[in-house]
């Protein structure tokens, strides 16, 4: 056991050491542009607490992590991230709306939720005349069936009704061939799928 001692002191030096050079490394960065600064705050921040093993944050280290993490990503750059994950270790339950932080950039943030795409089909498929687009769940707001040739062209359109698992339609129109076919609705996009003609 006393043979470790050693070691372990000598390690604590040394980290001790490369955390102070560390630190004056990164006091002696002069920045220019915000990512720039944005990086230098979180970079000192994150050395004084987190790299001495200190268990609470200064209100200005609180402050500045705050400033830092209601920022717009795209202006802010990826330390908005890093400023996001410490200010975490504060409050757990700050929320942040990066689509309304960047719209006062000028910077549309799309999102990257999925539509609810319902389950659907068409039987029978292959079809002849007629063909019923059947639903795993009922459509809670009107629906569009349109259907696509190969070409993209538009060649067949109805309106689902609400409430309803089966919807039946004409295909006497169609030419034998496969389709593209489509379910919209005022949301977006519900459904895709392939029909087949033939006689």
């Amino acid at each position: 056991m006393r043979t470790i001692e050693p070691i372990r002191v000598a390690f604590l030096t040394v980290a001790v050491f490369g955390l102070l050079q560390l630190t004056v490394a990164s006091a002696a960065i002069t920045t220019s542009e915000l990512i720039e600064a944005n990086e230098k705050d979180v970079n000192d921040i994150y050395l004084a607490i987190i790299g001495k093993d200190v268990d609470h944050f200064m209100p200005e280290q609180t402050a500045a992590l705050l400033d830092i993490a209601n920022q717009c990503p795209m202006v802010g750059g990826n330390s908005v991230f890093r400023a996001r994950a410490l200010y975490t270790l504060i409050d757990d339950r700050q929320d942040y709306d990066d689509e309304l932080l960047c719209l006062q950039h000028g910077i549309i943030v799309k999102s990257l939720r999925q539509p609810s795409v319902v389950g659907l089909s068409v039987i029978p498929n292959p079809a002849t005349n007629e063909a019923t687009l059947v639903l795993t769940e009922t459509l809670n707001e009107p629906g569009v069936f349109v259907v696509f040739d190969a070409l993209g062209a538009e060649v067949l359109r109805g309106v689902v009704p609400v409430q309803t698992l089966r919807w039946s339609m004409n295909t006497e129109l169609l030419a034998p061939a496969m389709y593209q076919y489509q379910v919209r609705g005022p949301s977006g996009l519900l459904g895709v799928g392939k029909l087949t003609i033939v006689r």
